[in-house]
Formats: structure tokens, C-alpha cells, sequence
């Protein structure tokens, strides 16, 4: 308490000023005050910014938001306190449940009893959400890795959040200790994803879809052992990355809102002494197969040598064939060119002896046709004598003394011999005329 005294309050600033009879004053600056026996408060300014809000508690029990950005002062009788928030922000793969109370306003509660309806909505991404003072946001706490845990392990209500993923999701799940028919203990692997279809849904019908999801696999998955031994469960396991082997997983997910899309066996584990059996086992085939692979590989290699081996020899005898052919083709147009070539001179001896025929006969046909006309112009002087009476037989034995024959000629009723004249030749030359007259005479 100030008995007296001078107090500056400064620009932008604000003070409380009580009084010894327990009023007070808020005072705004700038200002001088002067103090009597009065008590100076400074009041302490809240600011938020754009990704921030004020909530303002008052003393009759009401609640004030201020969105920001904003600025305010508390009122030292009218205000509680006041407490800068953080707005929720979420993108576009998220949405916010929230709860209103309509029969609750901003300026008071007005209650018609102690039961209120409230309403739900659900925010889409992306926003900015900033709830009044009859809003409140749900918190979701499900199954989830516990810290330092390993992500096949989930506790119940170890995830806590308040936005809500919209987009397609994964988890991974191991179901533990389940026993085939032949009392095997495995721990099957599984992969789950799954896709959120009706918001609504799910906050009606689940508090927990994380451990929906585990129960209901863990339940196919047991059913799914029970009815194999451990050998049928090995050739059978393709089966545990169908949908159709986990229909409980598939129906809970349809009635929380839900869609599993994809289950993935991603192997299983069995008990120390059987997984040590199994591994030798597995080592042992992967080391026969290993060995079976080389073995193939070596003959195979074999092979493609052989086959290279055949191809070349195929190859060398085609090719000797071809030389062949083309030997015995080169013969054969070397004969045909000799044979042409003689053929060629064949036919130019014909077209030459033919020519030398036609030469001596038409020589023949000359001397025959000089023949002719001699024995014509004879023929004219032997009839010009017969003419004019003179004896033809006198005058060819007179061109002819000798004869060596003697030829009778008849002529018109009259009789006549000739004597040829001697010699060979001129006997012949002289039978020819003779037979040449006697044709011409008669």
C-alpha cells in the first residue's frame, strides 16, 4: 500500500489501481497517477499469433476464446487467468471429431436439466481448428508400440492423439504360440492393411480398431492352425496371404468401418528345438539345391559346348557342300562353254561345207548349162545339114575316124548306122551327142 506518491503508466500498457476500501481500477496508458493510500497492480499482457488463441476463464465460470492474433489483459476481478492455446492444425489425410454442446453458449450455461444432448461433427483436413467455449475435440487412445518397444508388440492405450489419419494404413502383427494339430507351437507373421470408409461408423461401433484388427487375426489365425498338422502347414502357408483365410478379420473391419485390403504372411517362427530341426533342414535342401543348380550349371555347359561343337561341325559340312556345289557348277558351265564353243564350230564346218556344195553345184550347173547350149548350137548345125541334105552320119565319122562302136539310128522309117569314134572319153563324149541327136531328131 502506496500512502502517497506519483505512478506513470506507460503507452500500451495497463494497471490494476485498488484502493484501501478494496475497489479497483484498471487504468490504460499513458497516464500520471497520483497516489493516497492506494496499491498499483501491473497487469501482465498475453499475446497469440495466428497458429495460437486465448482462452479467457471467467469468475462466473464461462469460458471466452480469442482466436488470434490477438491481445489481452486480464481483468484482475472479471478474469480467472488467461492462457494462450495452440490451434489444432491438419492436412488433408486427417480429420477432427468434435463434440458441441448447443444448449451451452458462450455467454453461460443455460441448462433445462442435468441431461444435454450433444452434437458430433467431423472436421476435413486441411484447417486450421480453433474450438469455442461449448467445443471440446476427441481424444482417441488406442493399441499401440509402446516406447522402446518392438513394432510386432502393442499395448492397450499406448497411442493417444486427436487428429485422425484418413489415408490407408499398416501394422504389423504377430500371433503367438499357436498350436497346429499335432501340437506344434508356431508364431505366425502377418502384414495387415487396411483403409478407413466410414468415419461415422467407427466411432460407433470401435474405442479401439488397432486391437479389433489383432483379435480378430489372431482368431483366423488359430482357426487356420488347428485344422493343419506341421507339415501341411508348410505347403499351405500361401493360403495365409489370401483375404478369403481371414473372413473374422474381414467382417469386424466391415462393421467398425473399415476395409481390409491386403493381409501378407511374412513367415513364421516355431519352437527353439523344431526351428532348429527346420533350419538344418532348410540348410540342408538349400544345400543339395545349391548343389543340384551346379551340377545343372556344369551340364548345361557341357551342352552348349556340344551344341556349339555340332553347330560348327554342321556348319563346316555345309559350308564343304557349298564348295562342292560350286566346283561341280563351275564344271558344268566350263563344259557347257566347250560344248557351245564346239558347237559353234561344228555348225560353222556345216554352214562352210554347205557353201562349198552349193559352190560346186552351182560349178556343175554351169558346165551342164555350158554343156546345153554347145550341144544345142550342134544340134541347130546338125539339123540345118539334115536341112539341106546333108549325110549327119558322114560327117560324125568324119570328126571321128576311129570308132569304137557302131550305133544304128532311126530315123522317120529310115535306118542309119554311126561308128563312135575310139577312146574312152571321146567314146563317151560321142555316145552322149549321138543319144542327144537321136533325142532331138525324133
Amino acid at each position: 500500500m502506496t500512502f502517497f506518491g506519483m505512478r506513470t503508466i506507460r503507452d500500451g500498457e495497463k494497471a490494476a489501481v485498488w484502493s484501501k476500501n478494496g475497489t479497483v481500477k484498471v487504468v490504460d496508458g499513458p497516464k500520471r497517477l497520483v497516489l493516497v493510500r492506494k496499491k498499483v497492480e501491473p497487469l501482465r499482457k498475453e499475446y497469440a499469433n495466428e497458429s495460437e488463441y486465448l482462452e479467457i476463464r471467467k469468475q462466473e465460470g464461462r469460458t471466452v476464446i480469442v482466436p488470434g492474433p490477438a491481445a489481452a489483459w486480464p481483468h484482475p476481478i472479471e478474469d480467472i487467468c488467461i492462457s494462450k492455446r495452440p490451434a489444432i492444425f491438419i492436412d488433408g489425410s486427417q480429420a477432427l471429431v468434435v463434440y458441441t454442446n448447443p444448449e451451452a453458449s458462450a455467454e453461460g450455461s443455460k441448462l433445462n436439466g442435468s441431461d444435454q444432448h450433444v452434437e458430433r461433427r467431423i472436421v476435413l483436413g486441411p484447417a486450421r481448428f480453433i474450438p469455442c467455449a461449448n467445443q471440446w475435440v476427441h481424444n482417441f487412445s488406442w493399441s499401440g508400440i509402446p516406447k522402446n518397444g518392438s513394432k510386432t508388440t502393442y499395448q492397450p492405450g499406448a497411442y493417444n492423439f486427436q487428429p485422425l489419419s484418413t489415408i490407408p494404413g499398416q501394422m504389423y502383427h504377430n500371433v503367438n504360440e499357436v498350436r497346429t494339430n499335432d501340437d506344434t507351437l508356431l508364431t505366425v507373421k502377418l502384414m495387415i492393411f487396411y483403409e478407413l470408409k466410414n468415419m461415422e461408423k467407427m466411432l460407433e461401433h470401435s474405442a479401439d480398431p488397432i486391437a479389433d484388427f489383432i483379435n480378430a487375426a489372431s482368431a483366423d489365425v488359430v482357426a487356420f492352425c488347428a485344422a493343419v498338422n506341421y507339415e501341411d502347414f508348410l505347403t499351405l502357408t500361401a493360403k495365409l496371404n489370401e483375404l478369403d483365410t481371414f473372413s473374422q478379420l474381414c467382417v469386424r473391419a466391415d462393421a467398425i468401418g473399415y476395409c481390409v485390403t491386403k493381409v501378407v504372411f511374412r513367415g513364421f517362427q516355431a519352437g527353439d528345438k523344431l526351428q532348429a530341426m527346420h533350419d538344418n533342414a532348410i540348410q540342408e535342401r538349400v544345400r543339395l539345391r545349391l548343389k543340384e543348380e551346379t551340377e545343372q550349371q556344369e551340364q548345361r555347359g557341357h551342352d552348349m559346348r556340344l551344341d556349339a561343337e555340332r553347330a560348327r561341325a554342321t556348319r563346316q559340312a555345309e559350308l564343304e557342300i557349298e564348295q562342292a556345289r560350286t566346283r561341280a557348277e563351275l564344271s558344268r558351265q566350263a563344259k557347257e562353254a566347250m560344248l557351245a564353243e564346239a558347237q559353234m564350230a561344228h555348225e560353222a564346218e556345216m554352214r562352210a561345207e554347205a557353201a562349198r556344195a552349193e559352190a560346186t553345184l552351182a560349178a556343175e550347173e554351169r558346165r551342164l548349162e555350158l554343156a546345153r547350149n554347145k550341144n544345142a548350137v550342134i544340134v541347130n548345125n546338125l539339123r540345118e545339114m539334115q536341112a539341106i541334105g546333108i549325110d549327119l552320119t558322114q560327117v560324125l565319122v568324119s570328126q571321128h575316124q576311129h570308132p569304137d562302136k557302131v550305133l544304128r539310128i532311126e530315123t522317120a522309117g529310115k535306118a542309119s548306122e554311126v561308128k563312135t569314134p575310139g577312146g574312152s572319153g571321146a567314146g563317151s563324149e560321142g555316145l552322149g551327142l549321138l543319144s542327144g541327136l537321136q533325142l532331138q531328131l525324133s
